[in-house]
């Protein structure tokens, strides 16, 4: 059962959606709790306008800060797409640039970083533009995006969305040819597209340990457009999301009271509570076991640190693009990628170190992706 302050939080959020309208009777709620909630769940900008004075004051600082960074983010991610635009690549705005239309203002889904995708990804060319914009980046390092950062904006450049099945790269690699071209080299996603990458990307996080209110409006609000279903159910179908779309989404509407609240969506909200819009480190590597292995920790351990090490050829391809002409320099590719791991030791060994996971948390974690419709 959920306790009165987390009720207290999903009453904000939905009376920040329009769900209800009612003024709610909460004076036993903690208020440290309940400002560690909306914190801990990525929704600040939804609900602050909503807080009684004391917990507004609390949070007055934190709020004007994540207003600046959002205000910041949208500046930047205007002059991002406009040079990489002119400078020919193709650009997609991803995630939160897409799912802030649905609020009832933009300005209420806030936002960790800027996605984008990019095509063609040529990152050292995409590296001296960034340079050029004033951002900083290290070696290209990741399979799927890589980081650079200007104060407080943080952006991940994307070659890909996903790395999954055959069948969820096929997906996206149609991406593409639904995007609606907005002006010279600037695309937009379709809204299905918006909607199936929403799950995708969920369903990522989701092995990884983490969930957050913030995803479960998300996810609210894009069941509120018109849209293709059936193109959608199809390829949910295809890429086996059909019965962990459908648990979401039914979270989603419990969590707005649409239906009841069932023993599994307490489950999964009581892990969004605990640990959040990112997840924890305990939280992911829990995740990482419990997804290698349903048998025991022990083996999912041993198979986590081998993935983690030697990535399936598919993500070597992303990560080093040589591959996909040269294949039979894969060996090569191992040693590359095993010395960047050793240059930067001290930050992966402690993605690495699964001694802080405990039998307790493997078997949450079970239970955990059991609600939630993975087997």
């Amino acid at each position: 059962m959920l306790t009165e302050d987390q009720s207290f939080v999903l009453y904000l959020l939905k009376k920040s959606l329009g769900v209800v309208s009612n003024e709610a009777d909460f004076e036993g709620v903690s208020a440290k709790a309940v400002e560690k909630a909306i914190m801990h769940s990525g929704i600040i900008l939804t609900v602050f306008d909503l807080l009684p004075q004391n917990m507004k004051k609390d949070l007055e600082e934190t709020y004007f800060k994540t207003v600046k960074q959002s205000v910041l983010q949208s500046y930047e991610g205007e002059r991002i797409l406009n040079a990489l635009s002119s400078a020919g690549y193709g650009c997609m705005p991803l995630k939160g640039w897409e799912l802030c239309k649905l609020y009832p203002r933009s300005v209420m889904r806030q936002m960790a970083d800027l996605d984008i995708l990019v095509m063609p990804y040529e990152f050292d060319k995409i590296k001296k533009i960034m340079q050029d914009l004033g951002y900083s980046s290290g070696d290209e390092t990741s399979w799927m995006h890589d980081d650079f950062r200007y104060n407080e904006v943080t952006v991940e450049m994307h070659k890909r969305l996903t790395d999954d099945s055959k069948e969820i790269r096929a997906w996206e690699e149609s991406v593409w040819d639904r995007a609606e071209k907005k002006e010279n080299n600037i695309y937009t996603m379709s809204a299905e597209d918006v909607y199936i990458f929403h799950y995708v990307h969920l369903y990522k996080d989701f092995k990884n340990g983490s969930l957050g209110l913030r995803r479960i409006a998300d996810g609210w609000l894009l069941d509120k457009q018109e849209l293709d279903t059936q193109f959608i159910n199809e390829v949910f179908e295809k890429t086996g999301l059909t019965v962990f779309h459908k648990k979401m989404a039914d979270l989603s509407r419990a969590c707005m009271g649409e239906i009841p609240l069932e023993p599994d969506h307490e489950i999964l909200l009581n892990h969004a509570f605990e640990h959040g819009i990112n997840g924890s480190d305990r939280s992911y590597k829990a995740g990482r076991i419990a997804s290698m292995s349903d048998k025991s920790m022990k083996r999912g351990k041993l198979r986590s640190f081998i993935a983690a090490v030697f990535l399936p050829f598919s993500r070597m391809k992303a990560q080093f693009p040589v591959l996909n002409k040269w294949p039979v320099l894969l060996p090569f590719c191992w040693l590359k990628r095993i010395f960047s791991l050793m240059r930067y030791a001290k930050e992966n060994a402690s993605k690495l170190d699964y001694r802080n996971v405990q039998q307790k948390d493997y078997d949450e974690m079970k239970e955990f992706f059991r609600a939630g419709g993975i087997s």
